[in-house]
């Protein structure tokens, strides 16, 4: 790690833990836990700082935010969450990751987690949840190498599509992580939750605005601030 990565890296860990007292949405059936508005932000890492660095970044950020507000087992479950993100938006604009292209991990990481689902007792129950996560999976396969071409002078209007796509296959990712964390936690007995099934099946519109507008925020956040670090050739700095 050189000296303008190591910059980097401790001060977008230090924007994270700002943005992370930011508002979000509340978590159904955890108690004072929200998704805030730093998992919106947070595929912006991978896409400026790169898969690892991007990681690097939101895992300090979210431990620090963690242990100032005294988080929860739950919250220290989740916290992957928005680090798993950065990486996924980091390696879908990658066109190698030592040697694999970076679309196949990311499409791996997702396939995964989706097939996770149906192997636990409430994912066979109600196997269409994870509609929105197979369409970024699709979306992922559909554009794949395409999606590197950020890096490249794009007109705004294919930057700004490729740059929702990415956001939206990195929110997703993270979410089935979460969602996962949240089943687990009530097997566990750390969460409380009278019926999981009814829970999870009425979340299920929540979810897609929540995501949607998760997507939204990376995408005009995004846009202009890889123009800017482009410009100036900052962009996927950890492979520099």
């Amino acid at each position: 790690m050189n000296t303008r990565s190591l910059a980097l890296t401790i001060y977008t860990s230090a924007v994270y833990v700002v943005l992370s007292y930011l508002p979000g949405f509340p978590v159904v059936g955890a108690e004072n836990v929200k998704i805030g508005f730093i998992s919106g932000v947070a595929p912006i890492f991978g896409l400026l700082l790169g898969p690892w660095l991007g990681f690097l970044s939101c895992f300090i950020g979210a431990c620090i935010n963690r242990i100032l507000l005294g988080a929860n087992l739950f919250q220290w479950l989740t916290l992957p969450t928005t680090p798993i993100s950065a990486f996924i938006a980091g390696a879908l604009v990658r066109a190698y990751l030592k040697n694999v292209r970076g679309w196949h991990i990311s499409a791996f990481i997702l396939t995964i987690l989706i097939a996770t689902w149906y192997f636990i007792p409430v994912g066979r129950v109600i196997p269409y949840f994870p509609v929105l996560h197979w369409i970024a999976l699709i979306l992922t396969i559909s554009f794949r190498d395409r999606l590197t071409m950020i890096y490249n002078n794009l007109d705004r209007v294919r930057l700004a599509l490729y740059t929702a796509i990415v956001s939206f296959s990195a929110t997703m990712t993270a979410h089935m992580y979460g969602t996962l964390m949240f089943i687990l936690s009530t097997y566990l007995l750390i969460l409380e939750v009278q019926d999981l099934t009814t829970l999870l099946t009425s979340l299920i519109p929540l979810v897609a605005i929540e995501r949607l507008t998760f997507t939204a925020i990376a995408t005009i956040l995004g846009v202009p601030l890889i123009l800017v670090f482009r410009k100036n050739k900052y962009i996927g700095i950890d492979n520099l």
